[in-house]
């Protein structure tokens, strides 16, 4: 797929990069604030039991979201650093950003497009070069 020139791209990876950081820290955030509500009302219920249940499952719920969000805040960043690793970590992030109704949907379709250019090989260099052979019509 051929539909991107490489100086459209260089601006479509930038906002890829921006997109999958911005989506890992919000993330980060809904982590934070179920885990915050989830111990709030144990702490309400005011009993033992009840208030160690809860604070199990806000620390098991916050901790989850923070290593599901993590890796796409490091995709973010290689991407921003034209990273030769980044750009298959991106991919594979999106594949599973995609059954996220309807932002991940989004955001992983978007990711994909962009990353699945041909001039992304060059772009991200060294991973690519397999690609790049692949890409050259063979010399008779």
């Amino acid at each position: 797929m051929d539909v991107l020139s490489k100086k459209e791209l260089e601006t479509h990876v930038t906002v890829v990069g921006w997109l999958q950081i911005v989506n890992g820290l919000l993330g980060i955030m809904w982590g934070v604030f179920f885990a915050t509500l989830i111990l709030g009302v144990g702490m309400a219920v005011k009993e033992a039991l009840v208030l160690r249940i809860m604070a199990v499952t806000a620390s098991a719920l916050g901790g989850l979201l923070f290593v599901l969000s993590v890796p796409g805040i490091i995709a973010g960043i290689g991407l921003l650093r034209r990273a030769s690793w980044s750009r298959v970590m991106a991919l594979v992030l999106a594949v599973f950003e995609l059954v996220l109704f309807p932002i991940g949907t989004l955001l992983g379709g978007y990711t994909i497009f962009v990353l699945s250019q041909r001039a992304a090989a060059d772009v991200f260099g060294a991973c690519c070069e397999l690609e790049k052979a692949q890409l050259k019509p063979a010399a008779a």
